[in-house]
């Protein structure tokens, strides 16, 4: 067994419903119908499980991704390109894994696996978790629906404006995927496989290690071979040297004696050569070694550099975007210095907050206030494409809301009285005033359908 056992932890996007991968890691096809690959054992397939338990009315993995992007809260429709499931194959290297198996600590391994899943994407972005226990090394097909709420990168890095339209729930793969978090999946991963004596995998390619490996093996057996055959010649001269005693008997003292010593001196030779010969050889072994862990060690400082580098171009990235946000702080400050009737309600009123939600039937929202007095109004029926087009910077909230409302629909009664004098220097005199309830709304010049049932309450103010 080697020294090293590494922790996997493999990611990849589904196709579609996935529908093709479910058939493999359930080990049957869309009509139930048993499928066991040809590199499974099928005497041990019994032995496969799902970890997790599907909510009511869903049979499957297949479904288990849909009912979560249904019971999710999208607000988008999702596209058919869209990534609905991401794989994730955990495992470790094979002889650590059937350590943990016959020591009995596979339900543990297998716990500690659920936990980083739950804690990593989310309890209830997990649909399935397979273990399969008919292939060579146990392993886990952990399935992950990438739900995200956070703010959107593209938009954030567009400088967008941020509309409660876009927050919530969003299927969005990209995200989940960033080089930057697939780092930090392999480290979480590699911290919580530690206790079962697996590391962090080495990213990389083995071309190099794997022609370093076979230029070790030809040279080991090359000294193999030489140091045999200067064996085989030292039994030879020992044969020799046999032949030399042997000659004493016959009375060729002197031819005998020089014969001995050439012997022995060629026998020396030899020895000393393979001496030479095995500390080479000794010299080969200790540098492949050290080869191989300055190989490792190289991997692990350019993945070091990469994270590095990453984290310091997320950081760069972080402090331009506040300069640019500081930047259009700056021009908004300066523009309401320059053009204050951009940024005035014709009410008088101040705009709190709006908003156009985008259902089946859209809505405009807007909240005004006056003093200590809040009022929200809603007008019905809004094209919302159309309505969207408005808030590309070219006007401002102010000025669309002014577009949309009437002054005497952006306030309540008791706005209008408290604005008093000047609500009235906004209509250009004395005027009768309707004040919205928060139901409707009356006509607009904007291309967008006001078919909507209008419910007012009258004050007049002279």
């Amino acid at each position: 067994m080697s020294n090293t056992q590494y922790a996997v932890c493999h990611l990849q996007r589904g196709s579609g419903n996935d529908s093709g991968m479910s058939c493999h890691i359930e080990r049957k096809d869309a009509k139930g119908k048993k499928y066991v690959p040809a590199n499974a054992d099928a005497k041990r397939t019994s032995q496969n499980r799902e970890l997790l338990t599907f909510p009511d009315g869903v049979a499957n993995r297949t479904e288990a991704i849909q009912h979560r992007i249904n019971t999710a809260g999208l607000r988008r429709k999702v596209s058919k390109n869209q990534t609905k499931a991401i794989r994730i194959m955990l495992t470790g290297t094979h002889e650590q894994m059937m350590k943990i198996a016959n020591d009995g600590k596979l339900g543990s391994w297998i716990d500690v696996n659920l936990k980083w899943l739950k804690e990593t994407f989310g309890d209830e972005n997990l649909v399935s978790c397979v273990l399969h226990m008919d292939e060579k090394t146990p392993h886990l097909h952990a399935t992950v629906v990438p739900i995200v709420t956070g703010e959107r990168i593209r938009r954030k890095r567009e400088g967008e404006k941020k509309y409660e339209t876009k927050s919530g729930p969003r299927l969005s793969a990209d995200d989940v995927m960033r080089r930057t978090k697939l780092h930090e999946y392999q480290n979480s991963y590699a911290k919580a496989m530690k206790p079962f004596g697996l590391q962090r995998g080495i990213v990389g390619s083995t071309a190099k290690h794997q022609a370093n490996s076979e230029y070790y093996k030809q040279q080991m057996n090359r000294y193999e071979e030489d140091i045999a055959k200067l064996q085989a010649d030292i039994e030879q001269a020992k044969e020799g040297r046999s032949t030399v005693l042997s000659w004493f008997g016959k009375g060729d003292l002197a031819k005998a004696k020089k014969e001995l010593a050439n012997k022995d001196e060629q026998i020396a030779k030899l020895k000393n050569q393979i001496k030479i010969l095995m500390a080479e050889k000794s010299q080969l072994q200790e540098k492949h070694k050290a080869d191989i862990e300055q190989l490792r060690n190289g991997y692990q400082k350019e993945i070091d550099k990469a994270i590095h580098r990453a984290e310091t171009a997320e950081r760069q990235f972080k402090e331009k975007d506040a300069i640019i946000d500081r930047q259009r702080k700056q021009i908004s400050l300066l523009d309401r210095k320059a053009n204050p009737q951009r940024y005035s309600l014709s009410s008088g009123a101040e705009l709190v907050r709006i908003n156009v939600s985008n259902y089946r039937n859209p809505s405009l929202h807007i909240w005004t206030r006056v003093g200590d007095e809040l009022f929200e109004n809603i007008k019905f029926q809004i094209d919302y494409d159309v309505a969207q087009r408005h808030f590309n910077g070219q006007i401002t909230d102010e000025e669309f809301v002014n577009a949309v409302f009437d002054p005497q629909e952006q306030v309540n009664e008791i706005q209008a009285q408290l604005l008093g004098a000047a609500f009235t220097l906004a209509f250009g005199g004395p005027a009768e005033v309707h004040v919205g309830t928060g139901t409707g709304g009356s006509s607009s010049d904007l291309p967008w359908n006001d078919n909507v049932a209008k419910k007012h309450t009258s004050i007049k103010r002279r």
